[in-house]
């Protein structure tokens, strides 16, 4: 086996083990690259990006490695050493992980020399930013060029380079599209033979000025279809996303939580059961009452009974005069009030639940006494609280 394929099988395995570990969905397929293995291709990228993409799904941060996949990563640092002719001493210290886990999207460290399992620090997920679709279109000329021997590695949302060519002799609106792997980023350096093909010419004018005013890093594409059995000009697609400008700030959703003495709670309890929603009037407008919830949020109403508890977990449905007035009740106006608060309008998501004050205990003394939802719970008992909530009965 050549060195490039015998690094393709170990971090193959590497991905095997980590999918059946976490409990991920991971099929393999054979490879029918040919040739020269470099060790990684396309495909194997998108398994990966499959992964972990799952891994964020299952909130799973960080990942534990025990032995079995430490000596994986062992072998694979000896196959590259090999390939420089540099044998890992035997009793010697292990080398860095950073060339294993920068491949395969792990977190770097150092290879345990003993069964323990390692806590790895937890990964930081790439930023986000809002795209929306400029053109979607198939790929122009692709007979021109030797895409036959790339194409069982070309998958749907494969990243793409779009490559501005202004001396091409027959347009000069010319945009080249070429997998991003081939692209380093210098139009004057670029080698046109690896491309794929072009942007159909009566589409690309507004693609070629973003390119040439210098927009090149607010331009995304993919891949979005491939057809087999297709005619040259139908048979790849691809889309093209403009990006904003400013990632997207990750939405706090941590629970809001307030209680009431024995009077507020009977008041709130009645309020449901002849509305089925609750009119609350909380002051956002006051300087020292921050970070109230906002529409969409979730409200944790609880009221403590003897060694038990009971909860409501309530979501804002309204916020303001106009949402509010468009729900409320006739007669009940939010402009009557001439107070500095917001009005709420929330609805019940599950409750009432009864739960033993000692099942709460986590959830500490901090937020006693907010008669306003300013008080949020911190992440993890939030996500604990929300857990238990969404599980009873």
């Amino acid at each position: 086996m050549d060195k490039g394929k015998e690094k393709c099988e170990i971090l193959k395995a590497i991905r095997i083990y980590v999918a059946e570990k976490y409990g991920l969905d991971y099929a393999t397929t054979e490879c029918s690259h040919k040739g020269d293995c470099p060790g990684t291709c396309p495909k194997c990228d998108a398994e990966l990006a499959d992964l972990q993409r799952q891994l964020e799904e299952h909130g799973i941060s960080d990942i534990a490695q025990d032995k079995r996949l430490s000596d994986m990563v062992e072998n694979y640092i000896n196959t590259l050493r090999q390939d420089e002719d540099e044998q890992l001493p035997l009793g010697g210290e292990p080398a860095p992980l950073d060339d294993v886990f920068a491949t395969e999207g792990i977190p770097t460290s150092t290879v345990p020399l003993e069964g323990d399992i390692t806590e790895f620090p937890p990964i930081d997920p790439a930023p986000e930013y809002e795209r929306k679709v400029i053109l979607e279109c198939p790929v122009a000329g692709i007979g021109f060029h030797d895409i036959k021997e790339i194409w069982d590695e070309l998958y749907v949302g494969a990243k793409l380079a779009l490559v501005r060519e202004p001396k091409n002799k027959y347009d000069k609106n010319a945009v080249a599209v070429a997998l991003a792997a081939d692209y380093d980023d210098d139009p004057e350096d670029f080698d046109f033979d690896y491309i794929l093909g072009y942007i159909p010419r009566n589409q690309n004018t507004a693609i070629a000025a973003m390119l040439d005013m210098g927009w090149q890093e607010m331009l995304e594409a993919e891949i979005t279809e491939l057809k087999d059995h297709a005619p040259y000009s139908d048979k790849l697609h691809i889309t093209v996303y403009i990006r904003s400008k400013e990632p997207i700030l990750p939405k706090d959703d941590r629970l809001h939580i307030l209680d009431f003495d024995d009077e507020e709670w009977e008041a709130f309890t009645e309020e449901l059961w002849q509305k089925g929603y609750t009119y609350r009037r909380w002051g956002k407008l006051l300087p020292d009452v921050t970070d109230l919830p906002e529409e969409g949020d979730m409200v944790v109403f609880i009221h403590p009974e003897d060694e038990k508890k009971v909860l409501y977990l309530m979501k804002v449905i309204a916020e303001g005069d106009e949402q509010a007035r468009s729900i409320l009740s006739h007669g009940e106006n939010p402009n009557d009030s001439v107070d500095d608060c917001c009005p709420y309008v929330l609805t019940v998501v599950k409750g009432p639940l009864v739960l033993p004050s000692d099942e709460l205990v986590f959830l500490g003394t901090q937020w006693v006494g907010h008669c306003h939802p300013d008080f949020k719970l911190e992440k993890e008992v939030s996500d604990k609280l929300l857990t238990l909530l969404q599980g009873s009965r």
